[in-house]
């Protein structure tokens, strides 16, 4: 599967930021409740992937207070979708739901992201910059 070009990456979907509108766990999809083995493939695919705005605030766990991420609100990629870095963590506590399309795009590549090379990890994080950036983490 190749990998999508610049201007084409997606939120994945309620663990993103969208349009530096400030992030919530108030808003995250919780209508199906994910299974505890596709939690795991998942919730390793997303710790398996490159942060592009490294921001190192602390987050926690704004549901029932289970955990904490250091550098939480900073955001992932791996080239088709992006979301915060403490995404890993809901999807593995709460199940919270996503996209079928990305579940599909991440089992495709056998739960491994791909190798993003140095031209396409600055595509990427100009992208993200210009979408979600400016130097302030999206909260």
């Amino acid at each position: 599967m190749g990998m999508e070009r610049k201007g084409h990456l997606r939120p994945l979907g309620t663990l993103a930021p969208a349009d530096r509108r400030p992030w919530s766990a108030a808003d995250l999809d919780r209508s199906f409740e994910m299974p505890v083995e596709l939690r795991k493939h998942i919730s390793e695919y997303l710790k398996s992937c490159p942060v592009f705005l490294a921001w190192m605030e602390y987050t926690r766990d704004e549901i029932e207070d289970r955990f904490g991420v250091e550098g939480g609100s900073a955001i992932v990629s791996d080239g088709m979708y992006f979301w915060r870095m403490d995404a890993a963590a809901y999807v593995m506590e709460y199940g919270v739901a996503l996209p079928e399309d990305a579940i599909r795009h991440f089992e495709s590549l056998g739960w491994s992201p791909p190798v993003i090379d140095r031209e396409r990890y600055l595509e990427i994080y100009q992208e993200l910059d210009e979408l979600l950036g400016g130097g302030e983490p999206v909260q």
